[in-house]
């Protein structure tokens, strides 16, 4: 479990739960949720990736690959959305989110890891080549390169401003596809994804829907995935976890914005820079 041991005071002398998040980052909801389901108090500490905050010295102190989301608690940094919530579960065992019975541990687990192992593959590719494009600058790469020790997320965010072929996209989609048509298949006759209660498969799962949907991704041939996710809605955590922390405005602004905010930035970057005669 990442769990960073550190001598560094301003981390050390902080108690209580402090979590360092993005509002619409789909792990930091994960960790969001697993905290409001369970009834724990924390601090917020949201983080500004637009403006890289995440590589800034201060925040690579918590977390060495500057990802979101994670936590302090009572002075020790836990990094990592699926280690964090090993972490809650151990400390704060009730309510549980890993069922009890064995088999359904295991149920609720290979959900979970199914998220996660396709979080850069599937998620992170389709969202960054079909709507959101580079969050990086090429001149920000240098000093990403050098501060972040995960090569695979170099090369992610490298390919990002590149651009990703045509297989890579839709080998993403293919991946994304498969996925919601197993929780399909689950949700239909069940309103969870494992057993008769609310699990760590529920909590990942469900910030993929509200990313992706956001972002414009088609869930009609998904009804029982789209009425499982207006349960999930209801629950008391939805909102502290979710809804709080999404843009305020439309899907469909958001997504128009983004575009035009691609299409300056494809614009400004190609534009031949001149210098005034003298």
């Amino acid at each position: 479990m990442p769990i960073l041991a550190t001598n560094n005071p301003d981390i050390t002398s902080l108690k209580g739960i402090h979590l360092y998040h993005a509002g619409m980052s789909n792990c930091s909801m994960r960790v969001r949720l697993a905290l409001e389901e369970k009834g724990l108090e924390w601090v917020s500490h949201e983080i500004n990736l637009g403006q890289q905050e995440n590589i800034q010295d201060w925040y690579l102190a918590i977390n060495p690959k500057g990802l979101v989301p994670s936590i302090i608690h009572d002075g020790v940094p836990v990094t990592e959305s699926d280690d964090i919530l090993a972490y809650l579960e151990e400390k704060f065992p009730e309510p549980a989110l890993v069922p009890t019975d064995q088999t359904l541990a295991a149920e609720a687990n290979k959900w979970f890891d199914l998220a996660v192992s396709m979080h850069i593959k599937a998620i992170k590719t389709w969202v960054y080549s079909s709507t959101v494009g580079a969050t990086k600058r090429r001149s920000d790469m240098a000093h990403y390169a050098e501060v972040q020790p995960d090569k695979e997320l170099v090369t992610f965010h490298q390919k990002s401003l590149d651009g990703f072929s045509k297989e890579e996209v839709e080998a993403a989609r293919e991946m994304i596809v498969d996925a919601f048509r197993k929780m399909e298949s689950r949700l239909e006759d069940h309103k969870y994804l494992v057993g008769d209660a609310q699990s760590i498969a529920d909590i990942a799962w469900l910030p993929q829907y509200v990313v992706l949907g956001t972002l414009g991704f088609d869930f009609a041939p998904y009804p029982a995935i789209i009425a499982w996710a207006k349960r999930q809605e209801r629950r008391p955590a939805y909102k502290a976890a979710i809804s709080n922390w999404m843009p305020k405005i439309p899907g469909w602004a958001l997504r128009a914005g983004i575009k035009i905010m691609r299409t300056f930035r494809k614009w400004t970057t190609a534009r031949p820079h001149t210098h005034p005669q003298n």
